[in-house]
This record gives C-alpha cells, structure tokens and sequence, in this order.
C-alpha cells in the first residue's frame, strides 16, 4: 500500500520550497515511502522462509512417521520371536520337570510299599515259592 503524505506536510513543503519544488520533495518522499514498504516486505518474506526451513527441519515429516512405523514393526516382530523361543524352551524344561518329578512319585509310592510290612510279608511269601 503504496504511503501518501498528508496536505498539511504537501502545504507545509510548497510554503518553504515553492509549489513546484515542494510537490517534487514530496515525491521523492512519497518514492522512500514505497521503497521502505517494498523492502519491508521482502525482509518480512525472507523471515517465513527462515522460520518454515527451521520448523521443517524440526517437525517430523510424514517419511519419517513412515519409517519410524517400519522400525517398531521390525523391533516388535523380533521382540515376539525372541518371546516365543523363550516360551519353548520354558515349556521344554517344564516337560522335563513333569517327567523327573512323575518319577519321584513313583519311586516314592515304590518306597513306601515296600517299607509297608504286609507288603514285606507277601513279598517274603512270594519270593519263598
């Protein structure tokens, strides 16, 4: 917008400077004022383009969300694959306790019936065939 002078400085300049010389003044005055604003301006447009390269490098643009899923699905698959060997090794040494400690009973139960006296008796009767 281009700035005009107001009539009183226009008067004021055409009283001290003569009509001619004065409206010339303010011309030149009026050209600054352009000048300024034009400039100005392209200072004010440089300034976004600073302000939008900075905050461009800050934000995260849509291929960085992009591969940032990629990363997490990677590290969520591998994360369940380590889980699930640890879940078969898990459930291979509990088999094996199952297994060890089938047996203790087992021998127990053997233990304890052959520490029971009738059962030492028909075994002695058995064995006296």
């Amino acid at each position: 917008m281009a700035q005009t002078i107001s009539i009183e400085l226009l008067q004021l300049l055409e009283d001290k400077l003569g009509k001619e010389e004065g409206r010339k003044v303010a011309s030149a005055i009026e050209i600054g004022f352009e000048a300024i604003e034009k400039k100005a301006e392209a200072v004010a447009l440089q300034k976004k383009l600073e302000i939008k390269d900075e905050l461009t490098k800050e934000l995260a643009t849509k291929a960085d969300i992009v591969r940032l899923e990629g990363e997490i699905r990677t590290i969520k698959a591998d994360f369940e694959g380590k889980i699930e060997t640890l879940r078969s090794n898990l459930e291979g040494k509990i088999e094996k306790l199952n297994q060890k400690f089938n047996f203790m009973i087992i021998l127990i139960i053997i233990a304890l019936t052959l520490m029971n006296p009738v059962v030492s008796e028909i075994i002695k009767n058995l064995l006296k065939l």
